[in-house]
């Protein structure tokens, strides 16, 4: 058998490494394909927790803004409530205030009737009487002056009125074909607001 050298003179044969094993340039891609997947890793778990952190924050400043909302709807409600009781106390004491001023009103004019009542002498009847503010307005009748003059004294020396004056004072027969004649008078007076308003507080004596 005939051997034939196809090798060419001067040449070497080339060593080729085992199959499988890896060269020093793919170890060194997978070391970083390693380190990238690691720091790749830890940055996915740094925003995962900072987004957390995030959403429970913004959870707990939602709750407080709850809280803080039901708080304030609280207050507008008890603000509301005050402001409407505030209005009701202010209406009662308008009220009160008017009822006191009409109790005012009605007591003085009775307890100077009372009082004219007491001091008009006899054989003088009123026919009429008439308040206008601090002023009264009497109308009667009387048998004579004299009475009448009487009636006057006697009502100033009270101190419940003054300036008592005798408007008119004209006679009359007191009823028609009666031989009885009397004098129609009328009287003006200003009533003592400062004194009346001391004594009717204790009582008219």
């Amino acid at each position: 058998m005939i051997r034939i050298n196809l090798l060419q003179p001067g040449k070497k044969e080339i060593a080729f490494a085992p199959a499988g094993l890896p060269v020093p340039e793919e170890e060194g891609k997978k070391v970083h394909y390693e380190f990238l997947a690691i720091v790749a890793v830890i940055t996915l778990g740094i925003i995962g927790f900072m987004y957390y952190r995030a959403t429970s924050r913004l959870s707990f400043l939602n709750e407080q803004i709850r809280i803080k909302e039901q708080e304030k709807r609280k207050l507008q409600g008890v603000l509301k409530e005050l402001e409407e009781n505030k209005k009701k106390k202010e209406i009662l004491t308008q009220k009160t205030q008017v009822i006191e001023q009409l109790i005012a009103k009605q007591i003085v004019p009775v307890k100077l009737m009372d009082l004219i009542v007491k001091e008009i002498p006899d054989k003088v009847w009123l026919t009429r009487l008439k308040f206008n503010g601090s002023q009264i307005l009497m109308e009667g009748k009387a048998l004579n002056n004299n009475l009448i003059a009487t009636f006057i004294a006697n009502l100033e020396a009270t101190d419940f009125f003054k300036n008592v004056e005798l408007i008119s004072s004209k006679k009359e027969k007191a009823r028609q074909k009666s031989a009885i004649e009397v004098y129609v008078f009328k009287l003006a007076a200003l009533i003592n607001a400062g004194e009346s308003e001391a004594k009717t507080q204790g009582g008219v004596r």
